[in-house]
C-alpha cells in the first residue's frame, strides 16, 4: 500500500468517523436550564422545649457521649427538609423543597458538610437540583458545588453561593439562607 493509498484511507476514515460523532451528538443534545437560579431556604429546629410539633423543619443527632473536650460540637448531624422560597421572607411563595443533611466535621472549628437536593416545584424551571460542600460557618459567603440535577435542571453544574439572611437564635431557632447558583449544562 502507498503513501498515497494510505492518506485516501485515513481521508475516508476520518470522514465516516465525523459524520457518525455528528449524529451521535445530535441525538444527546439536553436542554439548558436557568445559568443562574436564586432560592431561599428556611429552617426552624425541633425544640419540645417550646412544643413545636407541628411546624419544625429539621431535628438534631447529637455526638455520641466523648471523653474528650468537645468545643465545637463535632460529630453534630441535622437532617432537614426545608420549605424553599422565591423571597427571603418566611412566606414568600414556596417554590420546593429542600431535603438532606449537614455534620460538624471538624474537632477546630465550626465546619460542615451538607449534602442536599432543592426539589423545585413550582415556577418557570421544575425539577431537582444536587448540591454538596464543605464550608465554615463563619465565611459570610459559604460555597458549595452543584452535581447535578433533573427536569429543567438536567445535567446542571455549577457553584451555589450561599449567605445567611436572618438568624433568630431564640428557641425554637430559624434561620433563612440564600442560594444563588450559577450554573451550567
Amino acid at each position: 500500500m502507498g503513501i498515497r493509498s494510505a492518506a485516501v484511507l485515513v481521508f475516508f476514515a476520518t470522514c465516516i468517523f465525523a459524520t457518525v460523532s455528528a449524529s451521535k451528538c445530535a441525538c444527546r443534545s439536553l436542554p439548558c436550564g436557568p445559568s443562574n437560579y436564586t432560592f431561599y431556604l428556611h429552617n426552624t429546629v425541633y425544640n419540645p422545649a417550646v412544643d413545636n410539633a407541628d411546624n419544625f423543619t429539621s431535628v438534631y443527632g447529637l455526638p455520641p457521649n466523648v471523653t474528650w473536650p468537645n468545643p465545637f460540637s463535632f460529630g453534630v448531624t441535622s437532617t432537614f427538609e426545608d420549605p424553599i422560597t422565591v423571597g427571603p421572607a418566611r412566606d414568600s411563595q414556596q417554590i420546593g423543597v429542600a431535603n438532606g443533611f449537614w455534620q460538624i466535621d471538624s474537632k477546630q472549628s465550626f465546619t460542615l458538610f451538607h449534602v442536599f437536593t432543592a426539589n423545585i416545584t413550582e415556577g418557570e424551571y421544575k425539577g431537582i437540583i444536587n448540591i454538596i460542600g464543605q464550608l465554615r460557618e463563619s465565611d459570610p459567603v459559604r460555597y458549595m458545588t452543584v452535581v447535578g440535577g433533573t427536569g429543567d435542571f438536567l445535567g446542571a453544574r455549577g457553584l451555589a453561593s450561599c449567605v445567611l439572611v436572618v438568624i433568630d437564635r431564640t428557641p425554637p431557632a430559624t434561620w433563612t439562607l440564600s442560594f444563588d447558583l450559577d450554573l451550567y449544562y
